[in-house]
């Protein structure tokens, strides 16, 4: 049954992205140039960058958006690329940078405008198009927060566990052993922290160790294309090839480009509206909030794109990456290939890296959950919460990619609504935000 629905989900998500892919690129640039060109400077007061309030908003954004969708997200499209007969799979790192171009905007206005309207995507969805599409909005957001990327999230950490016992201890654990003793008492330990309500304390602590981490993986990333200099004339040739001479044609262009955005969205959440749900909660301007939210928004593509395509290329070209099996076994080769050239530091930066940021992105989509659904028992919200967990965990490890299938289907329904109601916004709702200067120049 759940490989049958992975078949629907995947037909489904085939047939509407090349047609959605156009309609978000041009709503979402249409969307920016009146944000950042006409709305901020009418309806917004400048406000300058203070350092107290940078960290609560983009250590919540960050902890709660770079989990290891950033890592195993990237490796399956670079995998479903190479299966469709692409060599130069590292062209999609280009189409993916590309699109960036006009997502990362998107990014910046759909906080500015949020905290203009001083309403949640939910709420202006709401208001803006129809109520009922809000709700729509928010069923699919926690869908693919708490399942979708949940289950990335117990990917890399079934990865890890399974790394580490079969180097360090010689043990080949089975599925079962895997879900017993690795994904079971990760879900027993967000459950107790859910139901204590000390979650909120947990993951502060996280974040601030999330923020240590990337500081690590960037670290390693360095020593990384340091002791692999003469590799990178290789695969900037690649990239060329793959974009110039695709061994599909124009459909492997095609499917480059969709693949590359559907990680952007992915990964860096833009025009998902989680940003702006973040900045909510912080007392900014508009202006400041919204160049806040660029900070973990750049942070999560340059890891996910750049650093990740450039790893996987190389172990590519080095025979350590064949992309055979599932999630959790390209993500070993990928620590293989990080072994390989920096040693065990790299594979402990690595498992760290992957644990840490699953584990806040894992307890960052409760945060989002609370956040959209205010009105629900907090006893509800939990109990939904840890049925989606628990239903994340168990397909992760058992190799259902049911659950990477419709993570890219709900990335289309949310980002779909919510660039349309920012678009609607820009278009004739602001008006009614203009600054009181603006509006006495107008009128004189």
């Amino acid at each position: 049954m759940l490989h049958q629905l992975e078949t629907i989900i995947t037909g489904i998500s085939d047939a509407v992205w090349p047609v959605f892919l156009p309609f978000m690129l041009i709503v979402g640039a249409f969307t920016s140039i009146r944000t950042i060109g006409m709305i901020q400077k009418k309806a917004t007061k400048p406000a300058g960058l203070k350092f107290k309030n940078i960290i609560g908003p983009a250590s919540i954004s960050l902890g709660a958006m770079i989990g290891t969708g950033a890592i195993i997200g990237v490796l399956g499209a670079l995998s479903k690329f190479s299966a469709s007969g692409e060599v130069n799979v590292e062209a999609m790192a280009i189409w993916a940078l590309l699109g960036a171009c006009i997502m990362v905007p998107v990014s910046y206005s759909e906080t500015l405008n949020s905290k203009i309207m001083g309403k949640s995507p939910k709420e202006y969805i709401g208001d803006l198009i129809h109520p009922s599409l809000g709700m729509v909005y928010a069923v699919c957001f926690v869908a693919l927060a708490v399942f979708g990327f949940g289950g990335f999230q117990f990917s890399g950490i079934d990865s890890v566990a399974k790394l580490v016992t079969s180097e360090f201890m010689g043990m080949n654990l089975t599925l079962l052993q895997r879900y017993m003793f690795i994904v079971v008492p990760v879900i027993a330990v967000v459950a107790v922290l859910v139901l204590s309500k000390k979650h909120e304390i947990f993951m502060n602590a996280m974040t601030y160790m999330i923020g240590t981490a990337v500081a690590g993986y960037f670290i390693f990333f360095t020593l990384f294309v340091i002791k692999t200099g003469n590799y990178i004339p290789t695969y900037f040739a690649h990239i060329i090839e793959g974009m110039t001479n695709p061994v599909n044609g124009f459909s492997g262009i095609m499917l480059g480009f969709v693949l590359g955005m559907q990680k952007v969205l992915q990964t860096a959440e833009t025009g998902l509206g989680a940003l702006a749900m973040a900045a909510q909660e912080a007392d900014t301007q508009p202006r400041e909030a919204a160049m806040i939210s660029l900070i973990p928004t750049v942070v999560t593509v340059v890891v996910s794109i750049v650093v990740t395509s450039y790893i996987a290329s190389y172990g590519i070209n080095a025979g350590l990456i064949t992309f055979q099996g599932g999630a959790a076994e390209r993500l070993a080769e990928y620590f293989f290939t990080a072994k390989d050239v920096t040693g065990m530091f790299g594979l402990v930066v690595l498992c760290a890296f992957t644990v840490l940021s699953a584990l806040t992105t894992i307890l960052g989509s409760y945060y989002y959950m609370t956040k959209l659904f205010k009105k629900n028992h907090i006893n509800k919200n939990i109990a939904i919460y840890l049925l989606l967990i628990i239903a994340a965990g168990t397909l992760a490890v058992f190799g259902a990619n049911v659950v990477f299938e419709a993570v890219d289907l709900l990335l289309f329904v949310l980002c779909g609504i919510n660039v349309t109601a920012l678009a609607i916004f820009t278009v004739k709702e602001w008006k009614k935000y203009q600054l009181a200067g603006n509006n006495d120049k107008k009128a004189a």
